[in-house]
């Protein structure tokens, strides 16, 4: 698979938009339906015999679990086939860029901006939720936003329909940075789950800095279970303490001390005085700027904007203010290493 094919079932190559160590992300051309998709080649030709019939079943309920997932911010699903015997996806191809690609880690957004964010994220899990359908790796490179200021989030990969029995219990899958501590123990995980990793998402577009972080994954994961995150307010004056408290309600050890669902957490961030919470939530404008396209995940070799756009005054982060658990900024540059598929 080092070279690209030209077609993909039906569907026309055009460019790669992303690739990892598993797989490659196409853009390519639906010569039936005229219309441009995103394909997610997987390279299960990599595993061995026993390990690769597992993996097509995973990757065959990856598209059962987003398809079943009709709403407007959740990436559409189209096909689901196989090329010389390694499984793909068809969907829907995204105009815009992923989270962690728009603006460069270690800056901030505005309070309203990340919360308008985070409601579209919560309305997209509601709906998931309601299906059966657990995300597990909720994390910037799998919200995507478009350039007509609609969120969508990609990549249902390794979630989880209830009734399925593939994934059994004591399987860690996901993202240590982002996942809840009953995750990072391989415990049974259920919506509340996917309410930590956005509260994780949430603390990182306020303040600019992840509330766990470390060197390896094994420190990052006892960070997540055992420490707390430092005050929002003490990183980023800006944030008022309703905020912060919710914020640190999603960021809860414990599932029972989070909120109940998705619906709960949204009514709670629309309730937060100061937001102007009756212009956000409801697929309203993020001022992001032009972007090329991207689909289910990120595109190549971006250019991140700087921290100072005239449109998104950024706040800064209190240079003085050491915080062991927070993940060391990254500067904006020309360059971004490719996308991996998980």
């Amino acid at each position: 698979m080092d070279k690209h094919p030209e077609a993909i079932g039906r569907y026309k190559v055009e460019a790669v938009i992303g690739r990892g160590a598993m797989g490659v992300i196409y853009r390519a051309h639906d010569p039936e339906i005229d219309r441009t998709v995103a394909i997610k080649l997987v390279r299960s030709d990599l595993l061995s015999s026993g390990e690769r019939s597992d993996y097509i079943l995973r990757f065959r309920r990856e598209a059962q679990a987003a398809g079943r997932c009709v709403h407007p911010n959740i990436v559409t699903i189209y096909d689901l086939a196989l090329h010389d015997g390694n499984p793909f996806i068809a969907m829907e191809f995204i105009e815009g860029r992923s989270l962690d690609l728009a603006y460069p880690r270690g800056t901030s957004w505005p309070p309203e901006e990340a919360v308008s964010i985070i409601l579209q994220v919560l309305d997209a899990l509601a709906a998931a939720h309601q299906m059966g359908v657990v995300h597990r790796d909720i994390k910037p490179s799998n919200i995507l936003l478009a350039d007509n200021h609609q969120v969508k989030v990609t990549d249902f990969g390794i979630s989880r329909i209830n009734s399925s029995e593939l994934t059994g219990d004591g399987q860690m899958i996901g993202t240590p940075s982002y996942m809840s501590p009953e995750q990072c123990l391989g415990l049974a995980i259920d919506a509340r789950s996917d309410l930590f990793s956005i509260g994780v998402v949430l603390y990182e577009l306020l303040c600019g800095l992840r509330p766990f972080a470390g060197s390896n994954p094994t420190v990052v994961i006892q960070r997540v279970l055992n420490e707390e995150p430092v005050d929002l307010c003490f990183i980023n004056s800006a944030i008022s303490p309703a905020l912060q408290i919710a914020v640190r309600r999603a960021l809860a050890k414990s599932p029972d001390a989070r909120y109940a669902s998705a619906a709960e957490m949204m009514a709670a961030l629309r309730a937060v005085p100061d937001l102007s919470t009756s212009n956000i939530g409801n697929h309203t404008t993020v001022v992001i700027p032009k972007r090329g396209a991207v689909s289910a995940g990120a595109k190549q070799g971006a250019t991140p904007p700087h921290a100072g756009h005239p449109r998104s005054p950024h706040a800064k982060i209190r240079p003085a203010l050491s915080v062991p658990t927070a993940a060391t900024a990254r500067p904006p540059h020309a360059g971004h290493a490719p996308v991996a598929l998980h």
